[in-house]
């Protein structure tokens, strides 16, 4: 293991936390199953928000503040997957450069994170997600765009309530 790759001592919980801690998990994963098979035609379109809690919970902590910012980079990625999409079956090769011109336009932006609240991490993955070959033939996009939102408002006030309670149960 890697200085980069090692866990900070202290950081990972004791074996019985992690026991709490993948049953919280099953609970909210299968929740999400429940809660979005009301909203959705197809179980495929849950990986939106699957996606979403994902990044929300690697890269940004759970930090509620930054899951705007989160959600709005993932609408973001999805939308310039789509334009490839739209932009290809309606203007052919012109299309194809449009849609690339945008992607490197973004990435532009990431990387000199001018515009950080949308170009962000969540934009680069949910585009490089969203313009898999496999993912645009089959995705509904309209489904794609609402599993983020409603999955990333579904997983910000379910964690910051199991917060709240761990807080008043765990006397901090």
């Amino acid at each position: 293991m890697t200085e980069a790759t090692s866990v900070v001592e202290g950081q990972a919980p004791g074996p019985l936390a992690g026991v709490a801690i993948t049953a919280i998990v099953l609970v909210v994963i299968a929740a999400w199953v429940v809660v979005g098979m009301q909203f959705f035609s197809d179980d495929k379109t849950l990986f939106g928000g699957f996606l979403l809690l994902w990044h929300w919970a690697n890269n940004e902590a759970m930090e509620i503040k930054r899951l705007p910012s989160a959600i709005t980079g993932a609408l973001i990625g999805i939308f310039l997957a789509w334009f490839v999409v739209f932009a290809t079956g309606s203007w052919g090769g012109a299309g194809i450069a449009a849609g690339l011109l945008l992607i490197v336009a973004a990435l532009y932006l990431d990387v000199i994170k001018t515009l950080p609240f949308a170009v962000n991490s969540s934009t680069t993955l949910f585009l490089t997600i969203a313009a898999a070959p496999l993912v645009q033939l089959s995705v509904n996009w309209t489904e794609l765009v609402l599993s983020v939102v409603i999955g990333g408002l579904f997983f910000g006030v379910l964690i910051e309530g199991i917060k709240q309670l761990a807080a008043k149960f765990g006397g901090n």
